[in-house]
């Protein structure tokens, strides 16, 4: 058992955030996600499969397509983004009985209430949460504004 969150699941949520912070909602290659999360695009596009199968973001293939978020950044826990990538903490069931009544269990209780904390605190932070986070240091957005036509 790791307390350690993985490459994979800080990454992840890297690029959830940055879909959620530049796209707009508009489909974003994985190409540029990855310049501006600083991830490799190797390792992204995989992450990125992993997210879709979990129906966080949808691809879109041909030049103007990508992935684009489907779950509103309101809606998307940290809990949920990390579900996605890798297993939450727990402790394994091979520590005993619970029913079984010894001071030996006492640790084994307190650190499965550790961890229900951890999941309920990461239950409670939406991306939504990140991107007023991102706002209020001034990061400045990178939102694709399409092209004006004036004749």
């Amino acid at each position: 058992m790791s307390m350690r969150l993985s490459n994979r699941a800080i990454y992840g949520l890297r690029a959830i955030f940055d879909l959620a912070y530049h796209s707009a909602g508009e489909p974003t290659q994985v190409r540029e996600i990855a310049e501006r999360a600083q991830v490799p695009v190797r390792f992204l596009e995989q992450i990125f499969l992993d997210l879709k199968r979990a129906g966080l973001v949808e691809s879109k293939r041909g030049p103007r397509g990508g992935y684009r978020l489907v779950v509103e950044p309101g809606a998307l826990t940290l809990a949920k983004v990390f579900a996605a990538l890798e297993d939450l903490p727990e402790l394994p069931d091979a520590l005993g009985d619970a029913s079984e009544e010894s001071a030996a269990r006492v640790p084994d209780v307190v650190c499965q209430e550790i961890f229900g904390k951890m999941i309920d605190l990461l239950s409670e932070v939406t991306i939504a949460d990140l991107i007023e986070r991102g706002e209020e240091l001034g990061f400045s957005r990178q939102c694709y504004q399409g092209f004006t036509y004036v004749i």
